[in-house]
């Protein structure tokens, strides 16, 4: 499993005290984003994954997804006649962690049930 004190900071560019701040889960009470932007190996999903873990060891609720699996889901979900389960659940959570947003294309209607996703959690 990730965890922050697996992450090597040393010769990076990541800030850690600002991964230690965002671990503390302030940003989620204030419902705040957070972005991980950095090239292929640079350690986002390492990060994003140990912040999620910190934040759920200190009772946030939350998921973790892959974007292109999720959007899977979204297109069998819809295929099946259920659409807005997914979105349903996760409204209810504290935090939602998307991980790899903009490394693979999919189709024109996956990106339209993603982006209705994301209203929805706004909302």
């Amino acid at each position: 499993a990730k965890d922050i004190d697996d992450f090597d900071f040393t010769g990076t560019p990541v800030n850690e005290s600002l991964i230690r701040d965002l671990a503390g889960g302030a940003f989620v009470a204030d419902q705040r984003n957070v972005v991980l932007v950095g090239g292929t190996g640079t350690g986002k999903s390492h990060l994003a994954i140990a912040i999620a873990r910190a934040l759920i060891r200190n009772g946030a609720r939350g998921r973790f997804f892959n974007v292109v699996d999720l959007v899977n889901r979204l297109e069998t979900e819809t295929r099946a006649g259920r659409q807005g389960r997914i979105a349903d659940h996760l409204t209810r959570l504290d935090f939602v962690v998307f991980d790899e947003l903009g490394y693979l294309p999919f189709a024109q209607a996956g990106g339209q049930l993603l982006s209705h996703l994301v209203s929805k959690l706004y909302e």
